[in-house]
């Protein structure tokens, strides 16, 4: 395979995935790392793409208010996201009241909650609630509002008043994007208005976020990088994005 060829198929899976690992195109293009790594330092210098640790990710420090769509987002990182889940749902203890954001992430930590006991969850997620609604181990609570096809999350003026006068211990979210800039962010506004509202109720914030949400800005804040507590995501995390999260007094856990 000629390197522009190589280069330009790499760039495809970025654009279907917003991230790659070095390991994984190893394996698709058989040759070496340092090829590879050359590669990526190519297309770094015309500003297409991003260095991460261990692979790279796509340049996307432009706003955006374009979000992938459900299924396809389900796609992205998925043994990331679900060794994200698994490590979350150690932080949670029987007994705990929680607020469950809506996406991916959340909906696989979520699926890790079933053998808990005296939980309760407040969502504005259907698929959680969905998810969860038959265990009678656990108590749902689901928002009203307006529902979102596709994602069927529930949001606005009705979500805000159902959820506005519940206080819980643990708040656990997913994010659009999380950039040194921008902090937290999203592509929805009602959903993020609901995020921040749970945010400032909770006694402990958690953020669920791989690596390919990573220095990149959605369309409008959820939260800046000091008013959440943990951060959970994955080895392909930026280094610099990392310590500029514990420069603001954020834990950060990463699964290998």
């Amino acid at each position: 395979m000629f390197l522009e060829e190589r280069q330009e198929q790499i760039m495809q899976r970025l654009l279907e995935s917003q991230s790659v690992r070095i390991t994984d195109l190893v394996e698709e293009f058989g040759v070496t790392r340092e090829t590879l790594r050359k590669d990526l330092y190519h297309l770094e210098k015309q500003g297409l793409i991003r260095k991460v640790h261990g692979g790279a990710v796509l340049n996307k420090t432009d706003v955006s208010n374009e979000e992938p769509p459900y299924n396809k987002r389900s796609l992205i990182n998925p043994e990331e996201k679900e060794k994200i889940a698994k490590r979350a749902a150690e932080l949670v203890e029987d007994g705990d009241t929680l607020y469950l954001d809506i996406g991916t992430t959340t909906l696989l930590f979520a699926k890790q909650l079933k053998s808990r006991n005296n939980i309760t969850i407040i969502t504005n997620s259907l698929l959680i609630a969905m998810e969860l609604g038959n265990q009678t181990n656990l108590k749902v609570i689901l928002s009203g509002g307006e529902l979102r096809p596709g994602e069927l999350s529930l949001s606005g003026p009705s979500a805000i008043q159902t959820l506005q006068n519940y206080y819980i211990d643990k708040a656990f979210v997913g994010v659009g994007g999380l950039s040194e800039d921008s902090g937290f962010t999203d592509y929805h506004i009602y959903e993020s208005e609901i995020r921040t509202l749970m945010l400032n109720h909770a006694k402990e914030k958690y953020a669920l976020v791989d690596h390919s949400k990573m220095h990149i800005t959605a369309f409008y804040k959820s939260a800046d990088m000091q008013d959440m507590d943990v951060v959970i995501t994955d080895a392909g995390a930026p280094l610099n994005l990392v310590k500029t999260l514990q420069s603001h007094g954020v834990e950060v856990i990463m699964v290998e």
